[in-house]
């Protein structure tokens, strides 16, 4: 047997089978031991590296039997892109947003803009109604801030 400088390096160099039985001397050599004492500490580490280094063995032998790539199917992409001219496009948009007979014809919604539900009505105060003078509306008079009385 070759002399291995730490128990890392030997359980490196272990088949699965070894590793199984491994496990299964320290497994025996751990449960004949009196709880909390050094050596018992000492294997049960030994026990949980001997695992690991299994799981690994495992892991890496699935691995190899895995397919590197999994085939899925098939994608087919189409792509289309329709070539709109400039007069096109300036003659659409002023249909949609115009509003005239030739777009109501066509079934092209106006947008709302500028309709009651969208625009708030002027509210004035009762105490302050507006008045008219020479067509224009007279608020009356407008507080000013600092102003004196």
């Amino acid at each position: 047997m070759t002399a291995h400088f730490d128990y890392f390096d030997k359980l490196q160099g272990l088949k699965e089978s070894e590793l199984r039985d491994e496990i299964t001397m320290l497994n025996t050599k751990f449960y004949a031991l009196v709880n909390d004492t050094p050596i018992r500490q000492q294997i049960g580490n030994m026990l949980d590296m001997a695992r690991d280094q299994l799981n690994i063995t495992v892991a890496q032998r699935q691995r190899k039997d895995e397919p590197e790539i999994m085939n899925i199917g098939e994608i087919e992409e189409k792509i289309e892109t329709p070539d709109y001219t400039k007069q096109e496009l300036i003659t659409h948009f002023k249909r949609f947003y115009s509003g005239d007979k030739s777009s109501q014809n066509e079934g092209i919604d106006k947008p709302v803009t500028g309709s009651r539900k969208t625009t708030p009505t002027f509210i004035t105060p009762v105490d302050r109604p507006v008045r008219r003078s020479s067509g224009k509306p007279d608020v009356g008079t407008i507080p000013v801030f600092g102003a004196k009385k």
